[in-house]
C-alpha cells in the first residue's frame, strides 16, 4: 500500500471526525461540569483559577489555564440567553476539546508504526475511532478528557520512539491535566526502566513527574483530602470492567439512555481483542511491553487505587479508549504479517463495521435532546430573562448553582444558598429566605440544582409555601427546577413547623412528631416531621405517604422516599432534632370530590417489612383530606 495512499486514508479519517465533531457544536446548553470550567475561564484571573484548584477542586491546572487563554484569545464572554443569540460561546469553549481529539487520532499512526511495526496498517486505529460515539461525545464537551487522552498518547509515543524531550513535555502535560495520568504513565515508565536500568534513564523517565509532584504538594488539601460528598462504594472488578468495556468502548454510558446500547458482550469482546493485541505486542518488542503496561497495568493500578479512594466513573477511563483501539490495530497487524491478504481484508472489514456502527450510534447521539443526559441551563435562564420583572430577586440552592448565572447572565439579582456539606434546618431556611426577600411586588425566584444535597427535607420550598407563596413561573429540565413565587403582602418567613402534632412512635426509636399539608392545585406537598431517639444503622428506611378513601384500602396516590435521602441517611443524622421531610402527592384529575384520609408509614427497602407503631398498627393516621 503506497505511502501516499496511507496518508490520504489518515486524512480522510481526520476530516470525517472533524466534520462530525463540529456539526452543531454550540447547539446544546452547557451542563454543570462545563459551566464550572466556563465560569473559571471567563470570570476568574489566572491566580484565582490556581487558588480554586489548589484549595477546593480535584484537578490539576493545565487544562483550565489553557482554556482561559483560549477564551481570552477568541473573545469568548458570558451572555444572556433569551435576550442574546446563543451558541457562539458554547462553540468557542468546546472547540479545544474537538481539536485535541483530532490531535489524539493523528498520534495513533506513528504509535502503530513504533509498537506494532505494521506501517501499512497505521490507518486502522484512526478509522476505528473516527465516528466512535464516546470520542465524539467527549470532543463536544468543555472538559479536559480529549486533551488528557492526547497527552497520554503523545507521552507514550515519546517513550517508545526514545525521544526524551517529547516524553518529558507530554508526560508532564498529561500529569498536570489529570491526576489519573499517573497510573498508565508510571506503568509504562517502570517497564522502560527495567529494560534499561541506568541512572541517566531513570532521570529521564522520572523528570515529568516532578512538576506534578510539586503541584500536588502545593495543592495538598485537595490531593490528600478530596472525596465525593455522595457515598460511593469501591468498584468491584466486574463493575470496573463494565465501566471500561461497555461504558467506554461501546459508549453504553451515552447510548443506554437512548435504548441504543450494544449488548455487554460487545464491550467485553472489544476489550479482550485489544488486550490480546497488546499481549502479542509485548511478546514481540520492548515498545510493545511499554504500551501493554500503560493499558493493562495502568488500568489495574487505577482499580486498586479506587478501592482506597472510590471516586470512579467511565470518564476517568477515557484515556484507555485509544489504547484499546491501538491494541486492536496491532492484532490486525500481526495477522497481516502472517497472512497479508487475509489480514488486509480483515482490517478493512473491521474498520467498515466500526465506521457503520459508529456513524449510526453517533447520528442518534447528535439528534437526541441534551436533557436526556444533562439539564438545559440555557433554557432555564432564557425563561428567567424573558419572564423577569422589576423587583424580582432570586436564590440558588445549592450555592454552586450561582455559577450558572455567571456564565448565562440575568438581570435578576441572585444570591447563593447553602453549600455542599451543609444541611438546611427550619430556622436557617427561614433566615435565609428572609434575608434576601424581594421588595413588595417582586417575585422570589428559586434555581434548584442538586438541592437535595443541602436541603434533603425540602425546607426551602416548605417555608415559602407556609408563608403563602405560590408559583407563578416554573420550568423543569432534568435535574434543574426554576420557580418564581409570588408572595402575599406582608408575608413572613417563619421556621417550617407542623400544622398538626402527632407523636406517633415507631419501633426502632423513630417518632413522627407532626404533619403539615400544603396545596397547589393538584400538587399536594405533605411534610412529615421525624425525630430520631435512637441511633440508626443498616439500609436507609423508606417513608411513605398514602392518600386513600379509608385505612386498608388501595392508595389513590402515594410517594415513597428515603428518610431523608441518600446524601443524608439516618445514620448521619443527629438524635433529638426534628427533621422535616417533603412528600409530593399528585391528585388524579378524575378524583371525585369528597373526604379522604392521609396515612404515613416506614418500611425496610430490602425486606419490605413495615415498622410498627406502639399501638401495633403499621400506619400513622395523618388526618382527613378534603378534595377539592
Amino acid at each position: 500500500m503506497p505511502a501516499l495512499f496511507r496518508r490520504s486514508l489518515l486524512l480522510v479519517a481526520l476530516l470525517a471526525f472533524w466534520a462530525v465533531a463540529l456539526r452543531g457544536l454550540g447547539a446544546a446548553s452547557f451542563w454543570y461540569d462545563e459551566i464550572f470550567n466556563a465560569d473559571l475561564a471567563l470570570n476568574s484571573s489566572p491566580g484565582q483559577v490556581l487558588h480554586t484548584l489548589r484549595t477546593s477542586q480535584p484537578y490539576p491546572p493545565l487544562y483550565l489555564l489553557l482554556l482561559k487563554g483560549w477564551a481570552w484569545l477568541s473573545g469568548a464572554r458570558p451572555y444572556a440567553p433569551g435576550l442574546e443569540p446563543g451558541g457562539a460561546l458554547e462553540t468557542l469553549l468546546r472547540f479545544p476539546s474537538a481539536a485535541a481529539a483530532v490531535l489524539m487520532l493523528a498520534t495513533l499512526p506513528p504509535l502503530t508504526r513504533h509498537i506494532g511495526r505494521a506501517t501499512r496498517l497505521c490507518w486502522v486505529a484512526p478509522f476505528l475511532l473516527a465516528f466512535h460515539p464516546t470520542l465524539i461525545a467527549y470532543a463536544r464537551d468543555t472538559r479536559m478528557y480529549t486533551l488528557w487522552g492526547f497527552w497520554v498518547l503523545l507521552a507514550l509515543l515519546g517513550l517508545v520512539a526514545r525521544r526524551p524531550l517529547l516524553w518529558g513535555l507530554a508526560a508532564s502535560a498529561a500529569l498536570l491535566t489529570h491526576y489519573f495520568s499517573f497510573f498508565p504513565l508510571t506503568a509504562a515508565a517502570l517497564v522502560a526502566f527495567l529494560q534499561e536500568a541506568t541512572g541517566r534513564r531513570a532521570l529521564v523517565l522520572a523528570a515529568p513527574f516532578i512538576p506534578a509532584a510539586l503541584w500536588g504538594l502545593w495543592a495538598l488539601p485537595v490531593t490528600v483530602g478530596f472525596g465525593s460528598f455522595a457515598t460511593i462504594s469501591p468498584p468491584t472488578p466486574i463493575a470496573f470492567l463494565n465501566e471500561l468495556g461497555p461504558d467506554v468502548l461501546t459508549a453504553g454510558e451515552w447510548l443506554a439512555p437512548l435504548s441504543r446500547a450494544l449488548p455487554l458482550a460487545w464491550g467485553y469482546g472489544w476489550l479482550a481483542v485489544g488486550a490480546v493485541g497488546w499481549i502479542l505486542a509485548a511478546a514481540r518488542s520492548p515498545e510493545g511491553r511499554m504500551g501493554a503496561a500503560a493499558l493493562l497495568l495502568g488500568a489495574g493500578g487505577l482499580l486498586v487505587f479506587w478501592q482506597v479512594r472510590p471516586v470512579h466513573g467511565p470518564r476517568y477511563l477515557f484515556w484507555a479508549l485509544p489504547l484499546v483501539a491501538l491494541g486492536v490495530a496491532v492484532l490486525l497487524g500481526e495477522l497481516y504479517r502472517a497472512v497479508p491478504y487475509a489480514g488486509l481484508l480483515l482490517s478493512a472489514g473491521a474498520t467498515v463495521v466500526a465506521l457503520l456502527w459508529g456513524a449510526r450510534a453517533t447520528a442518534t447521539l447528535l439528534v437526541a435532546p441534551r436533557p436526556v443526559w444533562h439539564p438545559d441551563f440555557r433554557q432555564a435562564v432564557a425563561l428567567l430573562n424573558t419572564r423577569a420583572r422589576p423587583g424580582d430577586q432570586g436564590l440558588t440552592v445549592a450555592a454552586h448553582g450561582i455559577q450558572v448565572l455567571r456564565v448565562y447572565r440575568t438581570a435578576v439579582p441572585f444570591v447563593p444558598g447553602p453549600e455542599i456539606g451543609q444541611r438546611v434546618q427550619p430556622e436557617t431556611g427561614a433566615r435565609l429566605l428572609d434575608a434576601h426577600r424581594p421588595p413588595e411586588g417582586g417575585r422570589y425566584w428559586l434555581l434548584l440544582y442538586q438541592d437535595d444535597a443541602v436541603d434533603p427535607g425540602g425546607v426551602i420550598l416548605g417555608t415559602m409555601e407556609q408563608a403563602g407563596g405560590y408559583r407563578v413561573e416554573m420550568l423543569y429540565t432534568r435535574e434543574v427546577r426554576l420557580y418564581a413565587y409570588a408572595l402575599p403582602e406582608g408575608a413572613r418567613f417563619q421556621p417550617l413547623r407542623p400544622e398538626r402534632e402527632l407523636g406517633a412512635v415507631f419501633e426502632g426509636g423513630i417518632v413522627l412528631r407532626g404533619v403539615a399539608v400544603h396545596r397547589e392545585e393538584r400538587l399536594v406537598p405533605v411534610y412529615l416531621f421525624w425525630e430520631l431517639r435512637a441511633p440508626q444503622g443498616g439500609p436507609p428506611l423508606i417513608g411513605a405517604v398514602h392518600l386513600a378513601a379509608q385505612l386498608g384500602e388501595r392508595p389513590i396516590t402515594q410517594q415513597d422516599r428515603p428518610v431523608l435521602n441518600e446524601y443524608w441517611p439516618l445514620a448521619r443524622l443527629p438524635l433529638g432534632e426534628v427533621l422535616p421531610n417533603r412528600y409530593e402527592l399528585v391528585i388524579p384529575p378524575d378524583l371525585p370530590p369528597g373526604t379522604y384520609h392521609l396515612y404515613a408509614l416506614l418500611y425496610d427497602p430490602v425486606t419490605g417489612e413495615r415498622r410498627r407503631l406502639e399501638t401495633g398498627e403499621d400506619m400513622a393516621d395523618l388526618g382527613e383530606f378534603l378534595w377539592p
